[in-house]
């Protein structure tokens, strides 16, 4: 995540190649937009939209099974 505009429901991520793509609080899973911070990793997919490419099914890193095995508890 590299730029986030809240109060407008929208941002842009870059990609692996460094490339910004826009996406729309819509397009965030869960409801999750209000949620993201810059710099946080996500995952989504790219699609083609009216202005360009632009993200869809954006969904933070860590979230839904990806979350880090706890400690096992010793006796």
């Amino acid at each position: 995540m590299i730029r986030l505009y809240p109060d407008q429901g929208f941002g842009f991520l870059e990609t692996a190649d460094r490339r910004e793509i826009y996406f729309h609080r819509s397009s965030v899973l869960d409801g999750g937009f209000d949620r993201l911070t810059i710099g946080v990793e996500v995952r989504f997919a790219e699609e083609l939209g009216e202005d360009g490419p632009q993200a869809s099914t954006v969904q933070p890193v860590g979230e839904s099974g990806h979350h880090e095995l706890p400690e096992p508890e010793l006796l």
